[in-house]
Parts: structure tokens; C-alpha cells; sequence
């Protein structure tokens, strides 16, 4: 049989016009393959393996390969086994070529090689292929004699061991009185912040990291002994020749010095203190350390003094003080000279709590360290970062002389099973795993090392990767003999436009100076039938969103400008800019022409430089509002038009979808914002993020909830679950709380067998009911990120049950695993699937993207700067690594370094698109150059805008003066501009509306006032009605925050109870006190008393019934769906089918109906319902129709505080006579304080605003008479409250005010609206409206007359 013929393709093994030096395995024994993102390092290493093992004929089990993810392991095990595979099979079937036939290098599969890769491929599963942490595990488990540990040792995670031992670490070790740690311990908890959670938080963070600590300070006691010995001095001298206290010689010496005016009140303050600290005798050592160190004697020991003398004073500076004075200063400055010298001195109070907390972390590390290593021992663990210590110190042992021993048994034991170690992605790793490969291959002369890497992707040195160790490692590899430097340079993932911009971007001044040895070459494209075909002309493979600026002309502005000595404008220039005072324009043009109109062309032109840069928005610092909002227009718009992706692999193009698009950004908060945007738009998205989910408070506490569901016959699992959130019992109550609350093992029984019948989804819905877990969390915290962690967890949960078929034991020894982080490699990615994959936009960090590629990627945030840091970590002027834990200022290596790696981040970030790259610019402002429209701190988008800078302009150009089409074509460059739209604009408002409530504080101020003098809770100006409410529910106070729901539940409880009449009869009051009295600010739809089963109704049931039942479920899903769908896009199709089964609009109504519990047939119900009534006519008054689709200006779920009347009776809300009857003169009774809710929709239209409530009821018929009627039994007092929040909300105060803007009040009853107008409009005159607020604060037995229907 003739010989199988492979022709090597890759450019590490085939020469070519672009490659020179290639790969010989005769003779590189230490190689250094550098390559460049998208040229393909996976396939090059498959193929490094290939020649190796066909050519060296090395078995595969003797070639070591190590990657640094489970994700990479996997990926890499799966294609060389089917590489083998497709080898072996073309190979026994008689093929002569496997894939392309030609001249150059190539593999001959003869005999003898097919049957070394069958055997490879029978014992396949033993091919050592690695992550750096798991090879090092195996290397303790199968060597632990070599490694002189136990056999059975395990692994463990430090932080569960730093949390049972730091306590017991304290209490034995620092706070006993003899312990050398104690008097520094004392002065932390006194005189710092004293909280030793955040102490435990820092420890346990710089556990495992290397490095030289700074300052590097003596010991406390040391430090304590040679300042006692300085002060000593300086009290005799002080107390030898003081007259008395209160005349103090040195105080007479600073009187007659020069000192210079701005200074001498701070000097004289620092005097003060030093002498007072000398003169208390009962101060301890230590205290008077810090004392001393507060007063700031770097002041009076260099005071500063002026050159002239003034009248009256007798000294020019310290050197001319008498002989007396001058021994008194200089044994003060030995003390200030030993504190600075020891870095102590400090300027501000705060810092010296920083001190004292670096200080003692600085002490208790090295022993926390000793004993956390001692309790490992004698328990038999260790934890990852233990795993690359013991294997580097077993492979290199330290000779008692200090020399090292090469000769290990670990050494000897791991040389003797490979002969090649191959690491890929080589510039993440970090000083202690280079240490161990350098030892084990580079430095024997039998074995080979082949590192494969690009230090432009070396993004995580937060865990311990640094790029220096790479630029190391590769200087040590390349000065052997046997040495060869290999790069990679065609990119097979790019179009060959996109290349040729990131080129151009890339090789820009600026990009990749440090560290020194960073270079970036250009790429060539490897497959030129990669291209995004794009109807669109202005959209080329790279495409800039240009955010402009915001001018605002603020009448404050002006009158402090007018004030100002530097005011550049005239008095003529003045008046017309208070003329055109209120200005707010997006544009450099529109605002120099909204100037113009008010001064003339030839002033505005002569001060337009000074009118653009003193009106530039300074507060518009972030533009993520907008630019989410641009890309997600962006995103629909590129689906809509039928975009075709070609990938160089298949012949035919495929249509864009929602899967090939990554938005990228810096944090996950930027992710959520966009979230939002894409939602609104109706377009899916998967947000993945980090893995830390899992390691969250909320993750530990649903286990612990869930074991106790599951073995709710072992009470200590409830005891724990009863500790959580969930339920809030303290430790010393669980035990009684089993016998005083019997509900509690009801609970856990029925949640029990919820289980085992398999309705998890019931079950976790019953669980956040029954606890009010997520209310407590998001009012009384508040803590909405734990709301939210919560939620993701239950959905992942359910998602993992449903897919997989397991029972919830399964499913939490599942979560057990994720939260240990020892889950399967397919979940043990650093990504979490929140949203479905398949068919929606991806979102994730740029830290996440590392790897993946897309066919069109989104650069979106990346405009805020760093998280500021408690530590600085960096590198000295000789390479080695510091961990500054205090000091002045920021470290000018820190900045370096820090700036370097968000550039390679950005690297990473810009080369994951395939097709086309989407990024955003801030452009100059015209004639004042160094400013840009938007400022912003040191942040990703600050190494990124001066690159961009020289091709906008030119992007500019061609637009101003085209060139011809063929040039055009060859520029891969092309910008639109970002502007706040009025769509935008309401939507920021809508977003601002659901973080803040200040616009209706505002109007309450008054009401505010008036409790807060019977709170007794001081008041703090800018302070929302939540927080006000919160605190006051915190104090315990008797205040009532209460919501219409509760009151109307309360109401229809009353009137079954009550169904005779009974004055005496009162409601208890809504005293919002504790936690689990949470009320809800979303409203029911159908009252009790309207009940579908009644037999009024049951007869002419809505045939929606059977698919939508009644009840608040319903209500609460149709709610939700309202709130979230893109009304454009129900406007644009013209039936509920086209609109349905879009794809975006499918995804998202699916999660909705999931979540909620409602089926497939329900949910067709449902869009049909929303469809309809989106898209019908409504009549609001006597000219005006609307279709509610078309409203652009609209405010979902708008919450309000409306406050009631102060009285000492309680107060009774009454609507009109007509209710009055309803229940024989009772209404709702309540105390005091607010009544809070939220209105389903506010809009405005042709100027006016509208107020809309969804009404999910089922009613024997939707006539107008019907409609009125329900209206008016069971929404009346609704109707009137939401009048009245909404007319304050306004500032609507007169009539005239109140005929021109507000609209009306509309009830729209969902399920009518197929087939009839099914809504009540009622607008209520001016008049009715003053008797409403009358009869709100004049509590009164008569009744304003009842609103017509």
C-alpha cells in the first residue's frame, strides 16, 4: 500500500514568500513561536505535534503540552484526536493525499508510522495534555514520595481555610496582651477603621502574591523603642526650661519669626499641638506616636518664612532663634527626620489610618502565612498556589550553602517521562511556573522546551502574569546555540480590510513601548475570501461612532462668570449670552448658530473659541447612554438589512445573525446598561459573566437553603438555612425558632415535596414568595446586586434541571461544584450563560473575549478609569516586583505599567472581529485642541483616541472633497455621529426615573418636613423618599409608607368580612416596621371581588380564559411584556404573527413567559393581546386619536410618593358618594405619611400627559357602560391619586397650567381590546381635581360628588 502524502501548511513547517525560518526538528531544541491574534496558534501547534511525533518518531505520551484554561485543554484534546483520526482513516482507506496536493514539505505516512498513530490513538487518553495547575497536581499526586508528601493529601480552597483560621489566628496570636502584635493591633481598632473584615478581605488577597513589600518598616516594637529613646529627649529639654504651660517659650520663638502669611496659622496649629502632646504626661508612648505624627512636624521644623521682615518680628528663620530654642528644634526635628525617614509623615488624618491599616498588615502577614502553611500541614491540604510552590521547591531544592541542587528525585522522575514540553499561550504565566519549565527542559540538554505566545494579549497581571517574565523567558531561550525565534504572520480570522486598519491603528506612535521589547508587525490576511457584505454604503470594515458634544448656557453659569476677573467676554458679549441663557444644543454648528441669533455673526465669530470651550458640558462625562442606544439601533439595523457573512470556508455567504455580533466593555456595569438598550429594542442578548457569581454570599445561601429542602428531616440544615437572608433569624434564636414557628417546618415539607414531584420552577417561585427575600433585599438594604444574584442563580438552576433532566439533589451537588469552582469543563469557562446563546447578540467583557471571535464586534464603554487600589503592585528600577501598601501619590511605575496593559487589552478587544469593528470617538474641540467634547480619567479610550485622531481627520476630508471611487475603496474607515435624539433623551429619563425619585421630592418638601420634626430623623438635603423612608424604618419609628394595593386588598377584605353596616368598624394600620412588611408598588389588576368563577361572569367567560387565566399572575405577565417590547417595531409589522416570530421579539417574549410559568399557547394568547392593543385607535378627548405603538416620550412603571395628611385621628380615605355606598361610609384607613405606588405608563402626546394602567380583568363584556362601571366600583381612589402625584410631579399649579399639559387618565382592559375599544378615558376638570386634594387634606364625613362616566 503506497504511503499517504500530508502537505504541512503551517507557516511554523512550510516555507514561503512570507516565511524564511522554519521549524527543524534535527536541530531547535529551545523555540519561541510569537504570534499574532487570529494567525492561528492552535493549528500551528497541532502541526508542531505532527512533526515531532512522524518525524522525531517521539510517542505522543512523551510530549508534554500545557495550556492555562480547561477550556483550551479541551478544545485541543478534541482536534489533534481528530486529526489523528482523519489521518489514520485516509491512510488505511488507500488515499495517496489527504487534503491539498503540492511540491512543498510534506508528511509520508508509511507503515511503520500508521501504526505508531493507531497506537497513539488507542491509548490517546493518556496523552499528557495539561493546564499549568493541573499538570503540577498530577506531578503531586503520582511523585508525592519524590515530593515528600502524604498520598492522600487533598486539595483545598484557601479562603474557607482563611476563614476558620484568621479568627482563631487573633485571638491567639495578635490580641493577647504579652503578643509583640497587640499594641499595634489596639491602635488599629482605636484610631483606624478598626474593621476586620476588610483586614481579613487584604490578607487573604496578598497571600499568595510575590513580591517586595513597601514601606519596608521595622518592626512596631523596634520603631516604638527608638521613638520613646527621641522623645525622652525632646520632654526633658521641653520640661527643663518651660516657664509655664499657657506661655510656652516656643510659641514666643514662632510669634517673632517671619513666617509667611498663608502659612503662619497652620504652623502656629502644628506648634500647638506638639506642645500640648509634651505636655500630657498620662499619653502612652504609642499615642503619642500618633500625636505627633498628626500634628505635622515637618511644619514647624522647616516653617516656611518670607524674605522681607515685617513690623514686629524678630526672627527670619529658625537659624536666628536663641541658643535655647534652637536645642528645642533640633531634637524635634531628630523625631520628625526619624519619621520620615520610615515614611510616617503624613498630611491628612485619613492617611494615617491608611498607615496604621498597611502597617499592621505588614506584621501580620508573614506570620498569618506561617500558620495558615502549619495548619495545611498537619491537616493534610493544599490549595493552588501551593500546588506551583511545592512542585518549584521540590524541582530546585536550596543547598544549605545556598546553591542549588539540579538532581532532584522529582526532577529526575519527571525528565525521565517526556522528552518535549510544548506551552501555549506562554505570556500569561508567571515568575514560579517559568522557574519550573526552565529547570525541567531548558536547562537539560536532552530535552526540548517550545513556548508559544503573544505578549501583546498579556492581560492578567491582576492574577499574577506578568509580561516581563515573558520578555525574560524568551531573552533566556533564544541565547542558546539550539535556539530558533519563529513568528506567525498571516491572520486567518480577519477580512483583509479590517487588517489593513488594525495595521495602521497599531503601528501609530505610542502603541506598545512598554515594556521595552514589545514590537507589533504588521499582519497579512491569510484567507482573502473572508468579507461582510454590507448593503450599506457608509459602513467600512472599520466604523467610528463619533460622540459630539453638549453646549449648555446655564443663567448660574453666567452670573458667576460675570463675576469673574477672567471673564473673556465684553458687556455687550454678556447681555446676549443672558439672552440666550437655557441653550442646549449637541453640536459645535447648532450651538455657534443658536449664539449667533442673540450676538451677530461678527461677535460670535471673534469669541468662538472662548464660547465653545466655557460652555462645554463639563458634567457630560460618560456617554453610555447614548452610545448603548446607537448600537443597538445599529444592531437592528444591520439585521434588518440583510447583511452576508462570508467566513473563507464555506462557498456561499449565510446571513447575519444576532449570534455573530459581541458587544464588548470594560466592566459588567457598562454591560448592564447596554442590556437595557438592546431589551428596549427588542433585540436578544446573551450577557455572560465572570465566574465570581458563584463565589458570592447568595450562591452559598440558596445551597444551604436548597440542602435543607432537600433533608428537611436533619434540623441543623434548617438551623443554617434559617441564618440566611432568606429567613434573618439570628444565631441565638434558630434553635427556638423550630418550636415557636410551626409554619416553618410546613414550609419546609411542601417545598420538599414540591421537589420530588419535580416542579422546581413552583418551588423556587413559592421560596421568594414565602421569604420576601428579593422585596427586603431591593427596599430595606437596599442591595439590588444581590436581588440580582439571587435571580440569576434560581434561573441557571432551572435552566440546568430542565436541559438535563435532573432532580434538584443533582442540580445542587451541581451548584456545590461551580461554587467550589471544580465544575466540568464546559461550565468551568470564565463565562455564565444568563440569556439563551443560540441567535442573540453576545455580551461580555473584554477580559472574557480572549479567544473567541465574531464576525462584528462593538467596542462599547470603556470610559471609566481604574478601580482605585488599595495596594499598588509594579516593578522597580531592576525588574523586581514591589507591592506598595502605602505612601504619597500614585507610582509613576504603576502608571506605566498600568497604561501598558490596557493597551494590550485593548489589542485583545480590537482583534476578536472578524468582519467589521465598531468603535467610538471623542474628537477635539474646534480651536482648542488639547480639549476634547468629553473628559474622561485614565481609561481604555485614553490609549485608544490618539491613534484614531490622524484617521478621522482624513475620514473628514474624503467627505469634504471625494477621491476617486478605486481609493475610497481601499480605505477601511468610515464614521457616523452619536446625537441624543428626543427618543434617547426620554429613555435617559426613564432611566434616571428609575434610580431617582429627586424630581418628585421636589414637590414634596413640605410633607417631608412636617414628619421629619415628628421622626425625629435629621433630614439630609438631595436625600430621595427612599432613603428618607428607609432610615425611618430603620429608627422603628411608627411611620407609615403603605401602597394602594395593600389598601385595596384590605378594602375587598373588609367588605366580605363586613357586609352589613358597621361604623365602628376600623382597619388595623400599615406600620412599616419590620422587614418582612414590604408592600408592593406594582398594583393588582383584578380585585378579589372581580372574579372570573363568579356565576355573573362565568357565562360569557373571554374565550382567553382557558390560555390566560385570571388572577395577578397574568396581570404581572402581561405587565412585564408592555414594559419591555420596542413599540416601534410593533408598529412596523402589520400583524401579530409578522411581529411574533421575529426573532428578537420571540427570545425575549419566551424568557418572559418562562418566567413567569405560562406556556407556549399562553404566550400566543398574550402577544396577540399586546399586539392588538398597541396597534388600535383610542380616542382621548373630543379631536384627539393615538395608537399607544406610536408614543415615542413614555415613562414605564413611574413611581411616586404621594404623602398624606398629618391628623391624630387616623385618616380615612374615601373616594366619592358612590363608593361611600359600597361600603357603608369606610374606606381605607391609615396613619400619616406616604402612600407610594407606580403609574404602568406615563406618555406624552401632541404635548399633553397621560397616565395609563393596564387591566388584565375578565369581565362578562367590554362595553363602555361596563367599563365605566368598574372603573368607578374598584379604581376610583386610584384614578384620584394618580391625578394628583401626576399634577405635582408637573408643577402643575393653576388651571391654565393644568388645560395645557396634563391629558387624562386611561384604563385599558387588555383582553377586550381584540375585538372592542376596551378602555376608559376620564379627565377630570380642574375643579374635581382641587375637591380630590380638599378631601385628602380636610379629612371629612361628606364626599365630593362622584366622577361621571
Amino acid at each position: 500500500m503506497p504511503p499517504l502524502r500530508l502537505l504541512k501548511q503551517s507557516d511554523l513547517l512550510q516555507k514561503s514568500s512570507n516565511t524564511m525560518e522554519v521549524f527543524q526538528t534535527s536541530r531547535d531544541r529551545s523555540v519561541v513561536v510569537e504570534a499574532s491574534a487570529g494567525t492561528g496558534k492552535t493549528f500551528a501547534l497541532e502541526e508542531l505535534v505532527l512533526e515531532l511525533a512522524l518525524v522525531e518518531r517521539i510517542p505522543l505520551q512523551k510530549i508534554l503540552l500545557v495550556t492555562f484554561t480547561e477550556k483550551a485543554t479541551q478544545e485541543l484534546r478534541t482536534r489533534l484526536r481528530s486529526r489523528l483520526r482523519e489521518i489514520v482513516d485516509a491512510a488505511q482507506s488507500g488515499k495517496a493525499w489527504l487534503g491539498q496536493e503540492g511540491s512543498g514539505s510534506r508528511w509520508e505516512i508509511d507503515a511503520p508510522r500508521l501504526e505508531q498513530l493507531k497506537a497513539a490513538l488507542l491509548d490517546f487518553d493518556a496523552v499528557p495534555i495539561y493546564t499549568i495547575h493541573g499538570f503540577c497536581n498530577r506531578l503531586l499526586r503520582e511523585f508525592a514520595f519524590e515530593n515528600r508528601l502524604l498520598f492522600d493529601q487533598q486539595q483545598a480552597n484557601t479562603r474557607e481555610l482563611m476563614e476558620n483560621r484568621f479568627r482563631l489566628f487573633l485571638r491567639s496570636r495578635v490580641l493577647p496582651p504579652d503578643s509583640p502584635h497587640a499594641p499595634l493591633m489596639r491602635l488599629f481598632l482605636v484610631h483606624a477603621e478598626g474593621n476586620l473584615e476588610t483586614l481579613k478581605s487584604e490578607l487573604l488577597q496578598l497571600m499568595p502574591q510575590q513580591g517586595r513589600l513597601i514601606p519596608e518598616w521595622p518592626p512596631f516594637s523596634d520603631v516604638m523603642q527608638t521613638f520613646q529613646k527621641l522623645l525622652e529627649d525632646l520632654r526633658n529639654l521641653d520640661q527643663r526650661w518651660r516657664k509655664n504651660p499657657g506661655n510656652h517659650p516656643m510659641r514666643e520663638a514662632f510669634w517673632l519669626m517671619n513666617l509667611h502669611g498663608s502659612s503662619e496659622k497652620g504652623i502656629l496649629s502644628s506648634l500647638d499641638r506638639i506642645i500640648e502632646v509634651l505636655g500630657t504626661e498620662d499619653l502612652s508612648t504609642e499615642e503619642c506616636f500618633l500625636h505627633l505624627i498628626l500634628s505635622q512636624p515637618q511644619k514647624v521644623v522647616r516653617p516656611r518664612c518670607t524674605k522681607n521682615m515685617k513690623d514686629g518680628k524678630q526672627y527670619a528663620s529658625p537659624e536666628d532663634l536663641p541658643e535655647q530654642e534652637k536645642q528645642w528644634m533640633e531634637a524635634l526635628g531628630k523625631i520628625e527626620g526619624f519619621l520620615g525617614n520610615n515614611e510616617f509623615l503624613v498630611e491628612k488624618p485619613e492617611q494615617l489610618k491608611k498607615l496604621l491599616k498597611a502597617w499592621l498588615i505588614r506584621e501580620l502577614l508573614p506570620p498569618l502565612r506561617e500558620d495558615l502553611e502549619t495548619m495545611k500541614l498537619e491537616e493534610g491540604v493544599y490549595d493552588f498556589d501551593d500546588m506551583l510552590r511545592i512542585v518549584e521547591e521540590n524541582l530546585i531544592p536550596v543547598q544549605a550553602s545556598g546553591g542549588e541542587n539540579p538532581l532532584s528525585p522529582l526532577t529526575d522522575a519527571v525528565r525521565s517521562q517526556y522528552e518535549v514540553a510544548i506551552v501555549d499561550e506562554f505570556q500569561d504565566t508567571d515568575p514560579r511556573q517559568w522557574a519550573i519549565f526552565n529547570h525541567l527542559f531548558l536547562k537539560s540538554t536532552f530535552h526540548r522546551l517550545i513556548v508559544i505566545g503573544d505578549p501583546k494579549q498579556a492581560i492578567y497581571g491582576f492574577r499574577g502574569a506578568e509580561v516581563l517574565t515573558y520578555l525574560d523567558a524568551r531573552d533566556s531561550m533564544l541565547s542558546r546555540r539550539d535556539a530558533k525565534r519563529l513568528n506567525l504572520q498571516r491572520n486567518f480570522r480577519s477580512s483583509e480590510g479590517l487588517l489593513d486598519g488594525l495595521n495602521r491603528i497599531f503601528q501609530s506612535p505610542g502603541w506598545f513601548k512598554n515594556p521595552a521589547g514589545m514590537t507589533y508587525s504588521g499582519v497579512l490576511c491569510g484567507n482573502p475570501e473572508i468579507k461582510l457584505i454590507d448593503p450599506l454604503e457608509n459602513r467600512r470594515p472599520i466604523h467610528f461612532f463619533e460622540i459630539q458634544p453638549r453646549f449648555r448656557i446655564a443663567r448660574n453659569q453666567l452670573e458667576k462668570l460675570k463675576q469673574k476677573p477672567s471673564n473673556p467676554f465684553p458687556d455687550e458679549m454678556m447681555a446676549a449670552l443672558f439672552r440666550a441663557a437655557g441653550t442646549d444644543c449637541r453640536s459645535e454648528d447648532d450651538f455657534l448658530k443658536a449664539v449667533s441669533r442673540e450676538t451677530g455673526p461678527d461677535l460670535c465669530g471673534k469669541y468662538r473659541n472662548d464660547l465653545l470651550n466655557t460652555f462645554l458640558d463639563p458634567n457630560r462625562k460618560k456617554p453610555e447612554q447614548e452610545l448603548a442606544e446607537t448600537i443597538a439601533q445599529e444592531i437592528k439595523s444591520l439585521l434588518e438589512r440583510k447583511v452576508l457573512w462570508h467566513d473563507g470556508r464555506e462557498e456561499q455567504g449565510s446571513l447575519l445573525k444576532e449570534h455573530h455580533i459581541c458587544v464588548l466593555f470594560r466592566k459588567t456595569s457598562e454591560g448592564e446598561i447596554l442590556s437595557k438598550a438592546l431589551s428596549r429594542n427588542g433585540i436578544a442578548y446573551a450577557f455572560y459573566k465572570q465566574r465570581g457569581l458563584f463565589q458570592t454570599r447568595e450562591a452559598r445561601e440558596i445551597l444551604d437553603l436548597l440542602n435543607a429542602v432537600v433533608q428537611e428531616d436533619q434540623p441543623q440544615r434548617i438551623r443554617l438555612a434559617l441564618l440566611s437572608r432568606f429567613f434573618g433569624i439570628p444565631l441565638e434564636e434558630t434553635a427556638s425558632a423550630l418550636t415557636t414557628q410551626p409554619k416553618l417546618i410546613f414550609h419546609f415539607r411542601r417545598w420538599k415535596q414540591m421537589a420530588m414531584d419535580g416542579e422546581t420552577g413552583r418551588l423556587f417561585q413559592d421560596l421568594l414568595e414565602q421569604t420576601r427575600v428579593m422585596e427586603r433585599e431591593l427596599f430595606l438594604a437596599p442591595n439590588e446586586r444581590g436581588v440580582t444574584n439571587i435571580s440569576q442563580i434560581l434561573e441557571y438552576l432551572q435552566q440546568r434541571i430542565r436541559e438535563h433532566g435532573l432532580s434538584l439533589a443533582e442540580a445542587l451537588r451541581h451548584l456545590q461544584r461551580l461554587i467550589e469552582d471544580k465544575s466540568a469543563a464546559e461550565e468551568n469557562s470564565d463565562l455564565l450563560r444568563l440569556e439563551s446563546e443560540e441567535n442573540a447578540v453576545q455580551l461580555m467583557t473584554m477580559h472574557s473575549s480572549k479567544g473567541l471571535e465574531f464576525p462584528v464586534v462593538f467596542i462599547f464603554g470603556g470610559f471609566s478609569g481604574d478601580p482605585p487600589s488599595e495596594h499598588y503592585r509594579y516593578h522597580d528600577e531592576h525588574g523586581q516586583r514591589v507591592i506598595r501598601l502605602f505612601g504619597r501619590g500614585v507610582p509613576e511605575a504603576f502608571i506605566e505599567e498600568t497604561e501598558a496593559e490596557r493597551q494590550r487589552l485593548l489589542y485583545v478587544a480590537l482583534t476578536r472581529a472578524g468582519g467589521r469593528l465598531y468603535l467610538p470617538y471623542v474628537n477635539f474641540l474646534s480651536g482648542n485642541k488639547p480639549l476634547r467634547w468629553m473628559k474622561y480619567k485614565p481609561c481604555c479610550q485614553q490609549e485608544l483616541m490618539p491613534s484614531l485622531d490622524p484617521i478621522i481627520e482624513e475620514i473628514h476630508l474624503q467627505h469634504d472633497d471625494p477621491s476617486p471611487s478605486s481609493t475610497q475603496d481601499a480605505f477601511p474607515f468610515s464614521s457616523s455621529t452619536v446625537i441624543v435624539s428626543d427618543t434617547t433623551q426620554n429613555r435617559v429619563a426613564d432611566q434616571k426615573q428609575e434610580n431617582s425619585d429627586t424630581e418628585l421630592f421636589q414637590g414634596i418638601e413640605e410633607e417631608l418636613e412636617n414628619l421629619m420634626k415628628r421622626s425625629g430623623i435629621p433630614h439630609q438635603q438631595g436625600e430621595s423618599p427612599e432613603d428618607f423612608i428607609h432610615a425611618l424604618k430603620k429608627k422603628r419609628r411608627g411611620f407609615v409608607v403603605t401602597s394602594f394595593s395593600r389598601l385595596q386588598k384590605e378594602r375587598e377584605h373588609g367588605r366580605r368580612s363586613n357586609p352589613g353596616r358597621d361604623l365602628n368598624f376600623t382597619l388595623p394600620h400599615f406600620e412599616a416596621r419590620a422587614e418582612d412588611d414590604f408592600e408592593e408598588t406594582r398594583e393588582a389588576d383584578e380585585p378579589e371581588s372581580i372574579n372570573a368563577e363568579s356565576p355573573a361572569s362565568s357565562k360569557q367567560a373571554d374565550p382567553s380564559m382557558l390560555k390566560l387565566p385570571g388572577g395577578a399572575s397574568t396581570g404581572n405577565f402581561l405587565h412585564e411584556i408592555l414594559e419591555r417590547i420596542d413599540y416601534a417595531q410593533v408598529l412596523r409589522s402589520t400583524s401579530t404573527e409578522e411581529w411574533a416570530q421575529n426573532s428578537g421579539v420571540r427570545q425575549q417574549l419566551t424568557r418572559i413567559a418562562e418566567k413567569h410559568g405560562f406556556s407556549e399557547e399562553s404566550l400566543e394568547e398574550a402577544s396577540s393581546l399586546v399586539w392588538h392593543t398597541l396597534t388600535r385607535s383610542i380616542r382621548v378627548g373630543e379631536s384627539s386619536s393615538l395608537k399607544l405603538a406610536e408614543c415615542e416620550k413614555r415613562i414605564h412603571e413611574m413611581k411616586f410618593y404621594f404623602p398624606l395628611p398629618d391628623s391624630r385621628m387616623p385618616f380615612t380615605l374615601l373616594g366619592t358618594e358612590d363608593s361611600q355606598s359600597l361600603w357603608d361610609g369606610e374606606g381605607w384607613r391609615v396613619k400619616s405619611g406616604f402612600l407610594n405606588g407606580s403609574i404602568d405608563l406615563v406618555f406624552e402626546w401632541e404635548g399633553r400627559v397621560y397616565l395609563l394602567d393596564w387591566k388584565s380583568n375578565l369581565l362578562e363584556n367590554y362595553s363602555k357602560q361596563r367599563l365605566a362601571e368598574a372603573v368607578c366600583e374598584h379604581y376610583l381612589m386610584q384614578l384620584q391619586i394618580y391625578a394628583l402625584a401626576t399634577v405635582r410631579w408637573l408643577k402643575l399649579h393653576d388651571e391654565e397650567a393644568y388645560e395645557k399639559r396634563f391629558g387624562g387618565i386611561l384604563y385599558v382592559f387588555l383582553r377586550g381590546m381584540k375585538d372592542v375599544d376596551a378602555f376608559h378615558f376620564e379627565r377630570p376638570s380642574w375643579a374635581k381635581l382641587k375637591a380630590y386634594e380638599s378631601e385628602l387634606e380636610r379629612p371629612k364625613r361628606s364626599y365630593p360628588a362622584a366622577i361621571s362616566a
